[in-house]
């Protein structure tokens, strides 16, 4: 059994990458895993700046205390991390995207087995985009960039669930999406 934590991300309220990740969360609960679903669209989480004192520290937390600082024990918690994000402007949305780039504090966090916090995990990706063709929606533009992180963290890619949808709440009237959703989450 493993843990997962699922990421949402989009300020819809009847979102369809939150949508989908809620079917794939439901899929690996009915598979045994434990699973946590976490929405932070609406929280202050700021950029990171730069400053590298998490790195200095190797705490594994952000200098900048805000919304993000409940995040980091969840996410050392967890076996398998998935980001759910609506595809914009061809690449992760921002929320999600701002999210990532505060996980860095992690980046090098040594556990006390030796081996740095990311690296024994897997890190998959769920995703909701307008349009038919994930190349010329942009979604192959944010799974390259969940990619590249597990290759630069040492994590493994668990994959990506992506569908088309661009109405609003377009995913929970769409069977054969949900199945999908379902499939991916048992799989974790």
């Amino acid at each position: 059994m493993a843990k997962i934590l699922f990421i949402t991300s989009s300020w819809r309220k009847k979102s369809n990458s939150a949508c989908l990740a809620f079917h794939a969360a439901e899929g690996a609960e009915n598979n045994g895993h434990e699973v946590t679903t976490v929405d932070i669209a609406r929280l202050n989480i700021g950029a990171c700046r730069g400053c590298l004192a998490c790195q200095k520290t190797q705490s594994g937390r952000c200098a900048h205390q805000d919304d993000m600082s409940r995040f980091y024990p969840l996410l050392e918690e967890a076996d398998v991390l998935v980001f759910a994000s609506p595809v914009y402007w061809f690449n992760l949305c921002g929320q999600i995207k701002q999210f990532i780039d505060r996980c860095y504090a992690l980046a090098i966090k040594e556990l006390p087995d030796g081996t740095v916090c990311f690296g024994k995990k897997k890190i998959g990706v769920v995703l909701a985009y307008e349009g038919e063709d994930p190349f010329d929606a942009g979604a192959v533009n944010a799974i390259r960039s969940v990619q590249d992180m597990c290759s630069f963290l040492g994590a493994t890619f668990a994959g990506a669930l992506y569908g088309t949808a661009h109405n609003e709440g377009e995913v929970a009237t769409n069977t054969a999406l949900r199945e999908k959703a379902r499939a991916y989450g048992a799989g974790l």
